[in-house]
């Protein structure tokens, strides 16, 4: 099965950043027997207003 992954961290608190996601829902995929067909990845905070 097609799947594709999406890594949204807003903070780098606790450790989080994209890579460290990425990492983890690319082992639950392969735990699962998806092929990951593509990656989006947000690096924008949802608390600005402004953002684009």
């Amino acid at each position: 099965m097609r799947a594709a992954i999406y890594a949204r961290v807003s903070t780098r608190d606790n450790g989080q950043d994209n890579e460290n996601q990425l990492r983890e829902l690319w082992a639950f995929a392969a735990r699962r027997g998806y092929t990951i067909h593509h990656e989006y990845i947000d690096n924008e905070s949802g608390a600005r207003a402004d953002r684009a």
